[in-house]
């Protein structure tokens, strides 16, 4: 005969513990709604292309929202005023170039800076946006949700957008030091009376 002993098992407690189950959040129809989004003022006037332009990517996006999921539209809507008075620093207001082509042969054109700002100079804005934001459908119908008016006015008064305040000491507004001083440097015109 087999003497059978009373073996007692202790379980530790996170074998005793069910697994926890955790739902990721996802938004719903109506926080991708429309009527929910808020919409918000840029004035471009004096700032720097790049930098503003990551702002408005992000707020198209949706990425300073809590409720931000990837994959989905959250972003708010975008208008952006005074497109003409867009700065860029160094020389890429004579070097940067802008390339179309018409589809037919021999149908490239290019553009520096200055001549597109010239002549449409919402482009400048939203080809600098669109850039920044996804490839592909969602890309799209948020690209739809930004503005740019080359002057002062806007048609979405309607709305009442809320005007963006730029934080302190922001780069899009100011450039760094070293620039600062290199522009100043380079504006004084030289002594040529001796």
């Amino acid at each position: 005969m087999v003497a059978t002993e009373s073996v007692t098992i202790i379980k530790s407690e996170w074998d005793s513990k069910k697994p926890i189950h955790v739902d990721t959040w996802v938004p719903k129809t109506a926080d991708m709604e429309n009527s929910g989004k808020d919409w918000w003022l840029i004035d471009a006037e004096g700032m720097r292309l790049g930098r503003m332009a990551t702002e408005i990517a992000k707020r198209l996006i949706g990425k300073h929202k809590v409720t931000f999921f990837p994959g989905t539209n959250v972003g708010d809507y975008v208008v952006v005023v005074n497109a003409d008075k867009v700065v860029v620093s160094g020389a890429k207001y004579y070097q940067k170039e802008y390339f179309r082509h018409s589809g037919r042969p021999g149908g490239a054109t290019i553009e520096t800076f200055e001549q597109v700002q010239k002549r449409l100079p919402e482009r400048i804005v939203e080809k600098a946006v669109k850039g920044m934001l996804p490839k592909g459908p969602l890309g799209r119908e948020m690209f739809r949700h930004l503005k740019v008016f080359a002057g002062p006015e806007h048609e979405h008064a309607a709305q009442s957008p809320i005007k963006y305040e730029w934080p302190e000491g922001s780069l899009a507004i100011t450039p760094p030091a070293k620039k600062v001083a290199k522009l100043k440097v380079m504006k004084t015109p030289p002594d040529l009376s001796e």
